[in-house]
């Protein structure tokens, strides 16, 4: 069976720039059960990514409260900051990208195939747009406090205690088009953004882009 996995596997990352929507999420399902034979803690990121293009929404995941609570460091820390490039740069890194990518080179070296798709970064930059796609509109987000178990509990009161502002840690983040229009700002039109939402309803709209070189 593993043999079987593994050959699907090469065959979608074969593709390289000509990979689709549809290939990535065959292939991130066909890691996910070729990383079943490791240990749990191993690969959290690639794990959190390819249980992401499966599902309508993320909230039993630890590995994806943490990325909630990394993202509400970031944001604490560059609440200041009028810097977009550098905000963007620091959420994308919050969110995981850059060691989605290590872990996926750490996999395709165990297996033993061609890993273009992950270390060209034109082409990665191709892998990369359509997993955003694939996961757009996806939440991931805390489940009902009442039902924290212990690991949980505890991320949540990390984040809890170092609020972006008195009574607002991140509790759910989603990828969305946004209509700028919409918003008033005319002539810009729809935007990929992280929708970041916090305990007090506050909504935090930033424009998101990946750099494909990290």
């Amino acid at each position: 069976m593993e043999k079987d996995i593994i050959k699907k596997i090469a065959g979608v990352a074969s593709k390289h720039r000509n990979i689709n929507e549809a290939d990535i999420r065959s292939m991130m399902i066909l890691v996910r059960k070729f990383l079943d034979a490791y240990d749990q803690n191993s690969f959290l990121i690639l794990r959190l990514y390819c249980n992401w293009v499966a599902h309508n929404e993320i909230t039993k995941s630890n590995t994806g409260l943490r990325v909630l609570a990394e993202i509400n460091n970031t944001l604490v820390k560059v609440k200041s900051t009028t810097d977009t490039n550098e905000m963007q740069n620091l959420i994308s890194q919050a969110i995981g990208y850059p060691l989605l990518r290590n872990e996926l080179k750490t996999v395709f070296g165990l297996i033993g195939i061609d890993n273009t798709l992950i270390t060209v970064n034109n082409v990665w930059s191709v892998f990369i747009n359509h997993l955003i796609e694939i996961i757009r509109d996806v939440p991931l987000s805390f489940p009902p406090l009442s039902n924290l178990d212990p690991a949980k509990l505890k991320i949540y009161e990390k984040i809890s205690n170092n609020p972006i502002k008195e009574g607002a840690g991140v509790i759910s983040i989603q990828l969305s088009n946004v209509d700028y229009d919409e918003l008033g700002a005319e002539n810009i039109g729809e935007i990929l953004c992280i929708i970041i939402k916090t305990e007090d309803t506050t909504t935090v709209v930033i424009p998101f882009t990946v750099d494909a070189t990290i």
